[in-house]
């Protein structure tokens, strides 16, 4: 009888259904689905980084002893002079007019060199395409352009003209899409 009690016992312990415990794993949100290409243009266009993108082409620095310029920038000088921004001296050395000590665009720095900043702005083309990366990013292609102010009209003609590409990369940051960078195309 002894015996009988233990082997059932015995049945009864290994019989026992053991507990599961099962952790649940939340369901990953869904990835946004990209920008359409205005909405692209719209974040791309109010970003800091078009802003700042390529922002160096947009100044020009020349010195102003006639001895330290080369001859692109004799004739830049040359070509400003004539728009009445500054005045060659006959040692070959440029001068302020009146007109450019004026304009906070001329910046004649204690060593020697005149810094012509800004040259142009900025405007945004068109997004032309917008596709999905694999990393969860969106590549925007686009188009933007240079307008030339006064000043670059009187000596660069050619550096602003055209349509430039780049490509702006997005990334939803959990509630909006920003841009993480521009890189030419």
């Amino acid at each position: 009888m002894k015996r009988l009690i233990a082997i059932a016992l015995l049945i009864a312990a290994c019989s026992r259904e053991e507990t599961v415990t099962t952790a649940t794993v939340e369901a990953k949100p869904a990835a946004p689905l990209p920008p359409t290409a205005d909405d692209a243009r719209k974040v791309i266009q109010s970003s800091a980084e078009l802003g700042e993108y390529e922002f160096t082409d947009a100044a020009w620095s020349l010195p102003v002893a006639g001895s330290m310029m080369n001859e692109p920038q004799r004739a830049a000088a040359r070509d400003l002079a004539r728009a009445g921004w500054l005045t060659i001296e006959r040692s070959g050395d440029a001068t302020l007019t009146e007109k450019a000590r004026n304009d906070k665009r001329f910046l004649l720095r204690p060593n020697g060199l005149l810094d012509i900043v800004p040259l142009a702005k900025k405007e945004m083309g068109n997004v032309v395409a917008v596709r999905a990366n694999p990393d969860g990013s969106v590549a925007a292609d686009f188009t933007w352009r240079w307008i030339p102010n006064e000043v670059a009209a009187a000596f660069l003609r050619d550096k602003f003209e055209g349509t430039r590409e780049s490509t702006a990369t997005l990334m939803h940051n959990g509630t909006e899409w920003i841009v993480l960078k521009i890189a030419p195309r």
